[in-house]
């Protein structure tokens, strides 16, 4: 047993002793871990390689189908199926561990690929017994109060986009919410949204859920630079193949040309990402973007404690860069973003005790010098470049501060794949690595997943930090996410059929609305039922084995939205939630059902949402083809 010593931590997140052992590396293994990339299923190849999980277990990857398994055609991946791997034998308390990462899949659920079937192995069981319906005076309230919009594509006709202006007031973040990723017509309106909110209501940014490093190649593009093309920021300015999709580039392109008629500076949109690197917690991508910077405006600094700082850092990504050459070799362009969290935690947790703390307050000490010489340091460089710096040093300290929560709050999903892929990769060397066996999560353990949850916390307050941070350059900022973000409350989580009830972690919309009050409203997005390739509804036999139909769930808002869209004969409608009063009040306060991929979560919807905007049915994104119409 490896043990180290205590040392100096942030009094923010306070790291208990660590019980290690040495990972036991095994031979003999010759077909790839799990995390390897398959191609089956009912995904098209483009969305195999291009629309995998992002950093975070709410996309997942694609699934494997059984021999003989018959494909749905459904435009939804199941929100609960086996995670995109082989089967393996491995059990943990006699539960098979598919079911454990499809349940966790499911709950974090945002749609994983469109196009992709599932196996019901693992699925999350429609509600048993009969479901309740709203009340009568709450789906009389929507059917009255809703309001139709004519379209998701961004026509130029917006008269009926006016119906968002009561709901949006004059608020300075106005956040738009999505149930499910990669879903055609809530991405199309994203497109509408933004486009509105800059031409009538002088919004100057856009923020999405994708990295941050990253989406400073989809910024040059935006702004004109020539030497970027649409299919480099595309490819290159969003995380795990997020942006390779024809409504992004409709997005990119609008918003290109909407600059290129801009005279005035002051008067262009910004594009940001918010979220981590597609090489997760890596403090080291951080300081590479600053290291050129102060080489510039303070080379004693950069030549001696800056160099030490990024050596430091390199070695804490080492083993992550190993697994990084792995997937290369496999022909993938990046590690699969459920399994980083293990990762850059076993990598980080390489360096020794006084070896971590070394870096983080190498971090710190970074920051306060960027803080304290922003006067000297802007004079030899330029504002801009000044307040990149300042930014690539915040994302820095996430990282780190990522880490430690990982620390305090050990267990972590998909452990047991991360030891797979590295018993693979390092078999001929026998490598003395180190791993916290805290890391491991045992099945059905309630506890573990709460500790998971709250680890967690740390990413979604750097969401919200880099929001802000956006927010603080160009004031009116519009942010697209998952509704699991982006929501102003806490929802009652359940894994598969785990409850874990509210586990006690804020989410990024719950710290947004700490610091901007009713200064940011949020519009979620929801949906009712699924469309095949010809725009029609999909009948039931060809649903996911998981998809849970609008009319299984119990007291939903959505139950209510849908009767109102066949009322007013529209496909998609806006509700103002504030405007509720009485029995339709009371009802939005409780926790209801709430859509969530295919599935359903228990929230508020009156203290989660502002308002919520609504479609009937929706279909996959567009997978981007070079030289097409973009975004139709």
């Amino acid at each position: 047993m490896t043990t180290r010593s205590e040392t100096a931590l942030s009094p923010a997140i306070p790291r208990p002793a660590l019980p290690l052992m040495p990972l036991a590396i095994t031979t003999g293994r010759e077909q790839p871990p799990a995390g390897s990339p398959p191609r089956a299923g009912n995904c098209t190849e483009f969305q195999c390689r291009h629309a995998e999980e992002a950093h975070d277990p709410h996309v997942r990857s694609p699934v494997v189908r059984s021999p003989g398994e018959d494909a749905t055609g459904s435009p939804f991946a199941s929100a609960a199926g086996p995670s995109r791997r082989a089967p393996r034998d491995s059990t943990r308390k006699g539960t098979p561990f598919l079911r454990r990462t499809g349940a966790i899949a499911a709950l974090l659920g945002s749609l994983a690929l469109a196009g992709c079937s599932s196996d019901p192995n693992g699925h999350t069981p429609a509600p048993a017994g009969d479901p309740l319906d709203p009340p009568a005076e709450g789906t009389a309230w929507v059917i009255r109060d809703a309001r139709p919009i004519t379209t998701t594509d961004p026509v130029e006709d917006d008269a009926d986009m006016e119906a968002f202006d009561d709901l949006l007031g004059s608020a300075n973040v106005v956040g738009l919410g999505e149930s499910a990723h990669v879903l055609h017509q809530l991405n199309q309106m994203r497109i509408r949204l933004l486009k509105y909110l800059v031409e009538r209501k002088g919004f100057r940014a856009i923020v999405l859920e994708s990295g941050a490093v990253e989406g400073r190649l989809a910024e040059r593009y935006v702004q004109g630079d020539p030497d970027v093309t649409v299919e480099d920021a595309m490819s290159g300015g969003f995380t795990h193949g997020s942006g390779l999709f024809e409504e992004v580039r409709g997005m990119l392109d609008w918003m290109r040309t909407y600059n290129a008629s801009q005279r005035d500076p002051g008067a262009k949109v910004h594009y940001y990402g918010m979220d981590l690197t597609a090489h997760g917690d890596a403090p080291v991508i951080a300081l590479r973007l600053v290291a050129p910077y102060l080489a510039t405006v303070d080379p004693a600094y950069a030549e001696a404690e800056l160099s030490e700082l990024l050596a430091l850092a390199e070695k804490a990504n080492a083993v992550t860069e190993e697994v990084r050459r792995y997937y290369e070799g496999l022909g993938e362009d990046h590690i699969p973003g459920n399994f980083l969290d293990g990762f850059t935690s076993i990598s980080f947790e390489q360096l020794s005790e006084d070896e971590q703390a070394a870096l983080e307050q190498g971090i710190d000490r970074l920051n306060e010098r960027l803080a304290a010489n922003e006067a000297a340091y802007t004079s030899a460089s330029s504002s801009e470049e000044h307040a990149l710096a300042a930014h690539a040093g915040l994302l820095a300290s996430q990282m780190i501060r990522d880490l430690r929560s990982r620390q305090a709050h050990p267990p972590i999903v998909y452990f047991d794949e991360n030891i797979d892929v590295l018993k693979v990769i390092y078999q001929d060397r026998q490598p003395e690595l180190t791993i916290d066996e805290r890391h491991f999560m045992e099945l059905d353990d309630v506890e573990a997943y709460k500790e998971y949850f709250k680890a967690r916390e740390t990413r979604e307050l750097a969401l919200a930090e880099n929001l802000a941070w956006a927010q603080s350059r160009h004031g009116k900022t519009m942010v697209y996410a998952h509704n699991f973000h982006l929501m102003k409350a806490e929802v009652d989580i359940n894994v598969g059929d785990v409850a874990l009830g509210k586990v006690g972690s804020k989410s990024a919309g719950e710290f947004i609305a700490e610091r901007f009050g009713d200064d940011y409203v949020l519009i979620a997005g929801t949906m009712d039922t699924l469309l095949g390739p010809t725009g029609a509804p999909l009948p039931p036999a060809q649903w996911p084995p998981d998809f849970i139909p609008t009319s299984r769930c119990d007291r939903c808002l959505e139950k209510s939205l849908a009767e109102a869209a066949e009322a007013r004969g529209s496909g998609a409608l806006l509700i103002d939630l504030r405007t509720a009063s009485g029995e339709a009040r009371a009802w939005l306060e409780d926790d209801i059902d709430s859509r969530w991929q295919g599935s359903f979560q228990k929230v508020s919807p009156l203290r989660a949402y502002d308002g919520v905007f609504f479609v009937s049915g929706v279909s996959p994104s567009q997978p981007y083809e070079p030289g097409g119409p973009a975004g139709e």
